[in-house]
């Protein structure tokens, strides 16, 4: 019996602050391997869609890690952002799951 898995790659595209979403250059490059090769040919691997957001820390539950600059969301938020590194508050601080203290919950 086979059972399907769902596998989610996320990028970071810097892009000037004048640019309202990514320009179809980009968006046609990232498209460009929609189909991907195994070495095992009983895994069929296929492209299934592509989503792009701008990140908005003023709006969104998003914001750089204090510590090493990497993106992160909230995750003790109902509002996490699916794709960035979970992270959280400590010491009113916003920190990524591996700057957080190895004891926090969400510390990977």
């Amino acid at each position: 019996m086979k059972k399907t898995v769902l596998v989610n790659i996320s990028y970071y595209v810097e892009i000037d602050e004048s640019e309202n979403g990514l320009s179809q250059k980009i968006q046609n490059k990232l498209r460009e391997n929609r189909s991907l090769e195994s070495d095992d040919s009983n895994v069929f691997l296929k492209w299934n869609q592509s989503s792009f957001r701008v990140l908005n820390p003023r709006i969104m539950n998003c914001g750089r890690c204090v510590n090493c600059g990497c993106w992160t969301t909230n995750s003790e938020k109902i509002d996490a952002i699916f794709g960035l590194d979970n992270g959280a508050f400590h010491n009113n601080k916003l920190l990524c799951d591996e700057c957080l203290p190895p004891d926090h919950r969400w510390a990977f």
